[in-house]
């Protein structure tokens, strides 16, 4: 009778863990690659080049990247993206030295760090694909790991993502409409002609002064 009990009572418990580690866990809703593309704020290429743990109990982790393309968001060379460090809280594992296609939002609902706008889930469509630097063509594989766009690179995924930016020196990067214009592109460009025409209108005004004053001189004789 006694053992009756306790194997009940151990059923019961196994049965309450299971449930309590269901309720817990990270579910995700089916992304097509335009709604992961539309959902974010920044999305990118890039290589994890540094991981630090989240402050205090379930701090966030905060992830480095350096970016090689970026598809959607402002064109910067390093991206600091936030994500709970636990998987069942829909935290997404990137590990340092990986490269990834990185979908990351600036909402607040996301993992918070200070000092970090971007966050990226387990649910954002984040995939870890092989490593390089140029922009991903239909055909390319993707390493196995955490992805919630799965199969290989295809024409669907590459259409969607569109065409990408090489990324500029401009620190860390954070989401806005406008592309980033290069430093000393345009600008000096239209520096140097805006230079060019002040120095002809100076000369142009000598010239001026020097004829009148001769005509003035004519006159007097």
């Amino acid at each position: 009778m006694v053992l009756r009990l306790l194997a009940l009572l151990a059923l019961a418990a196994s049965l309450l863990v299971g449930l309590s580690t269901a309720a817990h866990a990270c579910s995700c809703a089916d992304l097509s690659p335009a709604q992961a593309v539309e959902h974010a704020d920044a999305v990118f290429t890039g290589t994890v080049t540094h991981v630090r743990a989240g402050e205090g109990m379930g701090g966030p982790r905060v992830h480095t990247f350096r970016a090689d393309q970026v598809y959607k968001g402002l064109p910067a060379e390093r991206f600091t993206v936030a994500s709970s460090a636990d998987s069942a809280s829909c935290g997404y594992a990137f590990e340092r030295g990986g490269r990834y296609l990185v979908f990351a939002a600036s909402s607040p609902t996301g993992p918070v760090a200070e000092g970090v706008e971007l966050s990226s889930t387990l649910c954002s469509g984040n995939v870890p694909v092989d490593p390089g630097t140029g922009p991903l063509r239909p055909g390319d594989e993707r390493e196995a790991g955490h992805e919630s766009l799965a199969g290989p690179v295809d024409a669907g995924l590459v259409k969607a993502l569109g065409t990408p930016l090489p990324p500029v020196a401009a620190g860390e990067t954070f989401p806005v409409k406008e592309p980033l214009r290069a430093e000393g592109g345009t600008g000096a460009g239209w520096g140097w002609i805006a230079g060019g025409a002040a120095a002809v209108l100076l000369l142009a005004g000598a010239f001026t002064a020097v004829a009148l004053r001769r005509r003035r001189d004519a006159r007097r004789r």
